[in-house]
């Protein structure tokens, strides 16, 4: 899934955020853009070795959070945008015992740096 068509769905829910969610496009020229170009075009890639050292935030998504309310956006608490940075494949948290890992770390070295890779299945710890 793409971050513009997740995008749509979160703006269908919450129309007064469509005007914010074009002026940042209209700055960046896509989303897609100003989203990526918080981990520089290329996703994060992490060395879990446990579901428990998995955090629910980092210092990046609070970062990206406090920029996003300060533009107006709303319901994007750094918890929220780190899960989207998950499933946008923004940052690779599979734990390295996953196979999983090494496959996302593939597939990101392939990839041009100004196009977001595929979504990627985040590993749920049992």
């Amino acid at each position: 899934m793409s971050i513009d068509m997740i995008k749509g769905l979160y703006c269908l829910n919450y129309p007064d955020q469509t005007l914010i969610y074009f002026q940042v496009k209209r700055e960046f020229g896509s989303f897609d853009e100003y989203l990526w170009g918080y981990v520089n075009h290329k996703p994060i890639s992490t060395q879990y070795k446990s579901c428990q050292k998995i955090p629910v935030k980092t210092s990046k998504s609070e970062t990206i959070s406090k920029d996003m309310v300060k533009r107006g956006f709303r319901f994007v608490g750094p918890t929220v945008i780190h899960s989207f940075m998950q499933a946008g494949g923004l940052s690779n948290d599979h734990l390295i015992t996953c196979p999983r890992h090494l496959q996302c770390i593939a597939l990101a070295s392939q990839l041009p740096r100004t196009v977001a890779p595929p979504s990627q299945k985040k590993l749920i710890c049992k």
